[in-house]
C-alpha cells in the first residue's frame, strides 16, 4: 500500500472519529439547551394560564398558546396538591394528522374557589425538526470536508513527495557496472535533502568499493596467473628430463597442483565477476542449437568413455543471456555429466517447456544433495575437480532468476534448470 493511501486512511479515520464525537457532543448539548428553553417556556405558560383563568370570566379567551398546543382542565372535588411535573408523551395532532411527541406539564391549582388539575401539552415537533436539520447540515459538511481534505491531501502529498520519487527513480536506474553520480536535485524539504546527501555518500562509497574490488580481482588474477604459468612450464620441462622415479612423482604432483590452482583461480574469479555483475551484455540464443554445438565440441571426451548421447526436444527454447555465462553454465553441466559418468554410459538431454535437464549414470554423491551447489563441495574425490562447477551454475541461474535442481535416483544423477518464461520467451 502506498504511503499516501496510508496517510489518507489515518487522517480520514481520525477526522471521522473526531467529527462523530463532536457531533454527538453537539447533539446532546443542543438538545439540552433546547429542552431547557422548552421547559422554561412551559413554566411561563403555566403562570400566564393561571393568571388569565383567575382574571377572565370567558375561558375561551385564554387559548392564546401556539397552534398544536393542548390545554386540559380537570375539575376535582378537593385540592390534589400536585406539584408541577414534566414528562414526555405521544399524542394525536389534528393539524399534522398523526401521532407526535409532546412534552406535558401537569400541576394542580385553585381557581375561583374551585380545584383543578391542569395539563399543558406542547408539541416537540419543531424542536425535532430543528435538531434533524442541524444534524443533516453537519453530516453534509462532514462529507464535503472529507472529500475536500482527501483531494487536498493527495495534491499536497504529490507535490511534497515528488523529490522522494525522483530519488527512487535515480536509484532504480543506477547500475554498479556503469557507475555514475545520482545528481539529485535539491528540494525545499530538509529531510529529503538529507536523504539525498546520505544516498550520494552511499553510492559514491559503493562505486569506490566496486572499483577497488574489481581492480583487486583483476590484479590478483593477473599476478597469480604469471607464476602459475611459470611453475607449470618448469614442471613440464623437468618432466621431459631423465629423472629418478621418485623425482618424477614429485614433479607430477607439483604440475597437478599448479593446474588445480589455476582452475581454482579461474573459478573464483568467475564467481566474483558474476557477483559484481560484470557480464552486462545480453543476446538471444537458440538453446537447442547451442547445446548441440557444445556436444560436438566435446565429442573426443565422449568417445574416450564411449558415452552415448540421447536427445529429447519438444520445442525450441530461446534465452536472453550473456553468451559467456551460458557457455560456463552448459559447459560445466556437460563436463560434469562426462567426468562423473561410467564407462560405456549415456547422457540424456531433454529440452522442453522452457527447461533443460541433463541425466547420467554414476556413483552416489559423497556429500548431501542440498550442499552440492555450494563452493568446494564435490560429489567425488577426484583431484581434478575444484568443487566450483555447480556453484558457478547455481550463481548464473540465480543471476537470471532460473531455478536449478539436482536429484539422484540410483544410478542416475539429474540436474534440471527451469528458465523464467516471462523473462525469456
Amino acid at each position: 500500500m502506498k504511503l499516501i493511501a496510508i496517510a489518507n486512511r489515518l487522517y480520514l479515520s481520525a477526522l471521522i472519529l473526531v467529527f462523530m464525537i463532536g457531533s454527538l457532543a453537539a447533539y446532546f448539548v443542543m438538545k439540552s439547551i433546547i429542552n431547557h428553553e422548552f421547559n422554561e417556556k412551559l413554566y411561563a405558560e403555566q403562570d400566564q394560564l393561571i393568571y388569565e383563568l383567575n382574571n377572565y370570566s370567558n375561558l375561551e379567551k385564554t387559548y392564546y398558546l401556539n397552534i398544536g398546543d393542548v390545554i386540559e382542565l380537570e375539575e376535582v372535588a378537593f385540592d390534589a396538591n400536585l406539584s408541577p411535573v414534566l414528562h414526555d408523551t405521544v399524542m394525536y395532532d389534528p393539524y399534522e394528522k398523526k401521532e407526535l411527541p409532546f412534552r406535558q406539564l401537569k400541576f394542580s391549582s385553585e381557581i375561583k374557589d374551585k380545584h383543578y388539575i391542569i395539563t399543558i401539552s406542547k408539541s416537540l415537533l419543531p424542536n425535532q425538526d430543528l435538531i434533524e436539520g442541524v444534524s443533516e447540515i453537519m453530516i453534509g459538511l462532514m462529507i464535503v470536508l472529507v472529500l475536500v481534505l482527501g483531494l487536498l491531501n493527495r495534491i499536497i502529498f504529490s507535490k511534497l513527495w515528488s523529490p522522494f520519487h525522483q530519488i527512487i527513480e535515480h536509484l532504480r536506474d543506477f547500475n554498479i557496472t556503469q557507475p555514475h553520480s545520482l545528481e539529485l536535485e535539491k528540494s525545499n524539504v530538509d529531510e529529503f535533502n538529507k536523504l539525498g546527501d546520505v544516498l550520494e555518500q552511499m553510492v559514491n562509497k559503493s562505486m569506490k568499493d566496486y572499483r577497488t574490488l574489481k581492480e583487486y580481482t583483476e590484479n590478483t588474477s593477473h599476478e597469480i596467473q604469471t607464476p602459475l604459468a611459470i611453475i607449470k612450464n618448469k614442471a613440464e620441462v623437468l618432466l621431459q628430463e631423465p629423472l629418478e622415479e621418485k623425482h618424477m612423482r614429485e614433479l607430477s604432483k607439483i604440475y597437478e597442483a599448479a593446474g588445480r590452482l589455476a582452475r581454482l583461480k579461474e573459478g573464483l574469479s568467475t564467481l566474483t565477476k558474476i557477483d559484481n555483475h560484470q557480464f552486462p551484455s545480453v543476446e538471444r540464443i537458440d538453446l537447442n542449437a547451442y547445446v548441440h554445438r557444445r556436444i560436438d565440441a566435446l565429442q573426443e571426451l565422449l568417445e574416450i568413455k564411449n558415452i552415448n548421447v540421447e536427445w529429447s526436444q519438444n520445442d525450441q527454447t530461446y534465452l536472453d543471456i550473456n553468451g559467456d555465462l551460458l557457455y560456463l553454465m552448459i559447459n560445466n553441466l556437460l563436463n560434469n555429466a562426462i567426468k562423473h559418468n561410467v564407462q560405456n554410459g549415456s547422457i540424456s538431454i531433454a529440452i522442453a517447456n522452457q527447461s533443460i535437464s541433463i541425466q547420467n549414470p554414476g556413483k552416489p554423491p559423497q556429500v548431501p544433495v542440498d550442499q552440492l551447489f555450494e563452493r568446494f563441495k564435490k560429489s567425488s574425490s577426484s583431484a581434478e575437480s575444484t568443487g566450483l562447477g555447480l556453484a558457478i551454475v547455481k550463481r548464473i541461474a540465480d543471476h537470471y532468476g532460473f531455478h536449478v535442481s539436482y536429484t539422484y535416483q540410483e544410478p542416475n544423477h539429474k540436474i534440471s534448470i527451469q528458465f523464467n518464461p516471462k523473462k525469456n520467451l
